[in-house]
């Protein structure tokens, strides 16, 4: 099966998730540690904007805007450099993460805050948390004010209107 062309790479925010390849077991904390070491490097580094993440043990999520090296750069060397690094540790070979990662262009205000709330409230889903912000490899705690996010998070600055647009839009 075919993998369509990405309309857009960049100048967008996107949902992304990407997840393990079958058979890989769940990352253990101090490897969910690594993914957001690596995931800082890249926001440091100027690759994205970043405004929400959860990694979980077999996926993560993100919620950004690639800037210089685009979505498919920034993806691919997210999964490339942590994947080495989980295999080197794991002492394996093999794919670590699926091929493809799943990504949703956000279009309107409310598509924004609904991901956001989705990324949080993952762990809370599978029953790995209570609270959102109990997850410690997740951006929660910085909405939620109650502490510093392991990799920190861009300020957000959209109109208050749920149906506003994100970006411009031709029709309008």
């Amino acid at each position: 099966m075919s993998r369509l062309r990405r309309i857009a790479d960049r100048d967008r925010i996107f949902f992304v998730t990407t997840n393990l390849a079958r058979a890989v077991h769940t990352l253990s904390p101090r490897e969910r540690d690594l993914v957001l070491d690596q995931l800082k490097r890249q926001h440091t580094r100027g690759d994205f904007l970043l405004f929400g993440y959860v990694v979980m043990p077999e996926h993560l999520h993100l919620l950004l805007m690639p800037l210089g090296r685009g979505l498919t750069g920034s993806m691919h060397a997210l999964k490339r450099v942590t994947a080495k690094k989980l295999l080197r540790r794991r002492g394996c070979a093999g794919p670590i993460w699926q091929a493809h990662y799943f990504d949703f262009v956000l279009r309107r205000v409310r598509d924004f805050w609904e991901k956001l709330d989705y990324i949080h409230d993952n762990p809370v889903a599978a029953g790995l948390a209570k609270r959102a912000d109990q997850w410690r490899w997740s951006s929660a705690g910085h909405y939620v004010r109650r502490g510093a996010a392991p990799v920190s998070v861009d300020a957000v600055d959209l109109p208050a209107a749920g149906g506003a647009f994100l970006w411009p839009v031709p029709w309008r």
